[in-house]
């Protein structure tokens, strides 16, 4: 007995259906005249058309359309999450940025004094009211500025992902 294709059940199918062109469905009831596996499974399949042609339809519940519309649109009862609390460990992480930005502008303030230019802004009365420690302070906060510049288009395109 030779393994019939997915091919040929498709033909089967056709000749049950009475589906397909007429040389295909000629050749395959040829065949199944000869077949006994190929006529049992156009007997199962006519048995199968049968009882779902005798199947009663039931109708389905007076009141289903209203609770499949109730259910889909009812909320999830979820508990509401917990607002958290803001940690206070980034301030903590300044506290070392803020102490490298102190040591920083005395060394900048020791640097600006040694410079031979220094005796000339010295006499300058704003200078004179900030002292090397101000200048270097300033210093500081204009590169700061620069730097915050420079990195806000970077930022501004990390804030729009």
């Amino acid at each position: 007995m030779v393994e019939r294709s997915e091919g040929d059940r498709n033909a089967l199918l056709d000749v049950h259906f009475g589906e397909g062109d007429a040389r295909t469905l000629a050749a395959t009831r040829a065949h199944v005249e000869g077949c006994p596996r190929c006529r049992q499974y156009l007997r199962i399949l006519s048995d199968v058309d049968g009882a779902l042609r005798e199947w009663a339809d039931e109708a389905p519940p007076p009141d289903l359309a209203a609770r499949v519309v109730s259910r889909a649109t009812r909320l999830p009862h979820h508990a509401p999450a917990r607002a958290s609390v803001p940690s206070a460990m980034p301030l903590v992480v300044l506290v070392p940025v803020i102490a490298a930005f102190v040591v920083s502008i005395r060394q900048l303030a020791e640097w600006l004094a040694a410079l031979p230019f220094w005796v000339v802004l010295e006499k300058w009365p704003t200078v004179q009211g900030a002292a090397p420690l101000g200048a270097a302070a300033l210093v500081l906060f204009a590169l700061g500025g620069l730097a915050s510049l420079a990195a806000a288009p970077a930022l501004v395109m990390e804030s729009r992902r």
